[in-house]
Formats: structure tokens, C-alpha cells, sequence
């Protein structure tokens, strides 16, 4: 799958970033586009986007466009990920080992 449809329009999958959960909707962040909102919930993009990781309750990154693992300054056993578009998304302590797993690679 390459493309995503979301509002009678076909987004590509390299061009979005994260999407984050808002209640029954998702906000969808692309590159150099205005965030869109979907009215489907983040487990049903999570279902379908096989490549994009789930990393909290409220957050699902594109593992294209992580580019670092960094702890958080004020709380050093936190981690958060910096994104090609300069947004941070925290990651909550249940996650962190899979977060590590998955980007071993660019862990500080």
C-alpha cells in the first residue's frame, strides 16, 4: 500500500509523518501540508498502515521520519522522538523497550 485515502483524497504513506489520536478522530501531520482531520480512529489507521508504529496511546510515527531517540532533559528516564518536521512526541514508560527495539539504530 502506497496511498491513503482520507477525505476522497489519496495521501502517500511517505508523506506523512505521524498521525495523532483525538478522541474518535485522527489529526493527520504531512510534510509541508495543513494537519488533517480524519473521522476514523487511530486503531483503525493502525490496522491499516502496517509500517507505521504505534509508540503511544495518542501517537503512531512513521519510522521514515524519526530522526532520533532522545531522553527527555527534565525526566532522563523518559524518551521522546524527534520528527523530520521538528514536532517531539513523548513516549510513555510501557513503551520505551519497543521504541528501542525498533530504533536501535538512532537511540542516543
Amino acid at each position: 500500500m502506497t496511498h491513503l485515502r482520507c477525505d476522497k483524497q489519496h495521501l502517500a504513506l511517505h508523506t506523512i509523518i505521524w498521525l495523532e489520536g483525538d478522541w474518535n478522530y485522527t489529526r493527520i501531520h504531512q510534510q509541508d501540508q495543513p494537519v488533517r482531520l480524519s473521522a476514523y480512529t487511530l486503531r483503525w489507521y493502525e490496522r491499516q498502515l502496517a509500517g507505521f508504529i504505534r509508540v503511544s496511546k495518542d501517537a503512531m510515527v512513521n519510522p521514515l521520519h524519526v530522526k532520533a531517540v532522545q531522553p527527555v532533559s527534565s525526566r532522563p528516564r523518559r524518551l521522546r522522538l524527534l520528527l523530520s518536521n521538528g514536532e517531539e512526541v513523548e513516549v510513555p514508560r510501557r513503551r520505551q523497550a519497543m521504541v528501542r527495539r525498533n530504533f536501535s539504530t538512532l537511540a542516543a
